[in-house]
């Protein structure tokens, strides 16, 4: 059973809708910034932040609003943008039971967090606490937040593996769908940006300290000069159907889920393992019966970690050899955590619609280390019939989407 895409919605540091996307990146913008408020955190070196474009969240029903984060707004907006393109309305309290909402998030909102401990501290105990501060930080708070706004009372799950979350939740609902379980599902992640989203890279020596005065030049994939990543912010949605429902409904079909892979790497919880990564590709492309020779390009998850790049081009190059080509999106958007995975899925749509290979911003020196992978430079016009997404994770969590131009 063919597993198709019908709709997409997006929020991230460079548009938000994929037309928007390809424009910025085939314009090799970014947004990255320096926030001042930042350098108040005792012990922060990393300064960067790359935020989503302004937008209108009084669109969102008060009722409704009242117990989203940031990033539940910005995964409801994009999920209403999904489901309007996809030709789905969801009516309120009828029971999907063949529509699945397969969403996640890093964490709860760190913004609401920091805000209740604070408070918390302050008053020695829960006094002025709001009553809604609890469902923006539970950990399936986006996709209970985007149920309730929707009026959807089907199916819910919520994984959350960090920067490969709404990877993760493609690849599931992918094989729940393959299985004849559900017929529609609606997948993604989204996170907001925080202080302490760049404290927790920081200490783990993952994030980018050296260009805090020059912005523009971070983050950096594979470039020799690379010192770590930037974060950002997003929410990535992705309206995933069985080939025969979408077809019966008539709706437009912009792409497939050819296969999907995730797997753990049981060895280091921040040190990515070159095997682990290899294997996972590998069994992307078997589950969706695609040779490594038919791919044609390889959209990396390369942060600008000093490591992780590393272990990364290895393991694409033990895959695909030298030819292949292959980029990082990360220095255009920075590193959108939960939301990245489905955010480079809606850009290959826009690769693969376009023609355009889209190479990795930054990139001025290949380094060396990153053995002989193809690191696209420079735009290529070329046709795109089959690429695969990887996305890996702090605890060593591996995933592989091999995305396939629809026929």
């Amino acid at each position: 059973m063919k597993v198709v895409i019908t709709g997409v919605g997006a929020m991230s540091s460079i548009g938000n809708d994929g037309n928007e996307i390809f424009e910025n990146l085939s314009e090799n913008r970014s947004n990255v910034q320096f926030y001042p408020a930042w350098t108040d955190a005792n012990g922060l070196k990393s300064h960067l932040g790359a935020p989503v474009k302004d937008y209108d969240n009084k669109v969102i029903p008060r009722n409704v609003r009242r117990s989203m984060s940031r990033m539940s707004e910005m995964a409801f907006l994009a999920t209403v943008d999904a489901l309007k393109m996809a030709n789905i309305e969801i009516e309120k309290d009828h029971s999907y039971d063949r529509t699945l909402i397969c969403m996640g998030s890093t964490t709860g909102s760190p913004e609401t967090l920091m805000k209740y401990y604070r408070k918390y501290i302050e008053n020695n105990g829960p006094q002025g606490q709001l009553s809604t501060s609890f469902f923006k930080v539970m950990n399936h708070s986006v996709p209970a937040n985007v149920a309730l706004g929707l009026g959807f009372s089907g199916p819910m799950i919520s994984p959350s593996s960090a920067c490969s979350t709404s990877s993760q939740t493609i690849a599931l609902a992918y094989e729940l769908i393959r299985a004849g379980v559900y017929d529609v599902a609606i997948t993604g992640g989204a996170d907001e940006l925080d202080v302490t989203s760049a404290a927790i890279f920081d200490v783990a020596l993952a994030a980018s300290t050296s260009f805090n005065n020059s912005p523009e030049k971070a983050p950096r994939p594979f470039d020799k000069d690379r010192d770590g990543l930037v974060v950002s912010e997003g929410a990535g949605i992705v309206v995933l159907e069985s080939e025969e429902h979408a077809k019966k409904r008539g709706v437009g079909i912009l792409g497939e889920i050819c296969g999907a892979a995730y797997h753990c790497d049981g060895t280091h919880m921040s040190q990515p393992k070159v095997s682990s990564m290899a294997h996972t590709m590998k069994r992307a492309l078997f589950i969706g019966d695609v040779s490594p020779e038919e791919i044609n390009y390889v959209n990396a998850h390369a942060t600008a970690t000093t490591f992780g790049d590393i272990e990364e081009s290895l393991a694409i190059e033990s895959v695909f050899g030298s030819k292949t080509p292959t980029s990082s999106l990360k220095g255009h958007f920075g590193h959108s955590l939960a939301a990245c995975g489905a955010l480079e899925i809606i850009s290959g749509l826009e690769m693969m619609s376009h023609e355009t290979l889209i190479p990795t911003r930054n990139l001025d020196q290949p380094d060396p280390k990153c053995g002989s992978t193809n690191l696209i430079q420079k735009p290529i016009g070329s046709p795109l019939n089959f690429m695969i997404s990887n996305n890996f994770a702090f605890g060593g969590m591996n995933t592989s989407i091999v995305l396939g131009k629809y026929k």
